[in-house]
């Protein structure tokens, strides 16, 4: 069931969450976003824009804590190290909180209550693939 459309149509965007609302960032329409959207679980409705990340990118990873969301590398273009950070409780843009120790693209994200993790699964592989065929 269709219960509502994000303010603009993308691809590569990833998503966070509070316990009230859903958040989209980033992503490609096809130029590159900066796009934070917001929607609430509770009720069906269409998104809202809520504030801009500080480097528009796509494919880049999500984490969630209690009180924030994060968007973490991309592509913008190049790898990004970017950390992103932008508040639940109040509306506004993305603060820029740290960096990643490489730039990133289409990573995984995993939240927990405490920590956020990136996960470079995409580079593992292609690091292994590359290894395998050196050898």
């Amino acid at each position: 069931t269709d219960v509502g459309d994000l303010t603009q149509a993308r691809f590569g965007a990833v998503g966070q969450s509070s316990e009230v609302s859903g958040y989209s960032s980033g992503g490609s329409t096809p130029t590159y976003t900066v796009t934070i959207d917001k929607f609430s679980f509770g009720t069906d409705g269409n998104a809202t824009d809520v504030g801009d990340l500080t480097d528009a990118r796509f494919g880049p990873a999500g984490q969630s804590s209690s009180e924030s969301g994060y968007t973490s590398g991309g592509n913008g273009p190049g790898f990004l190290t970017v950390i992103d950070k932008f508040p639940f409780a109040a509306d506004g843009n993305a603060t820029d909180v740290g960096d990643l120790t490489q730039g990133v693209i289409y990573t995984t994200g995993h939240s927990h209550l405490r920590k956020q993790l990136q996960l470079t699964s995409f580079l593992l592989l292609l690091m292994v693939t590359q290894q395998t065929l050196a050898i």
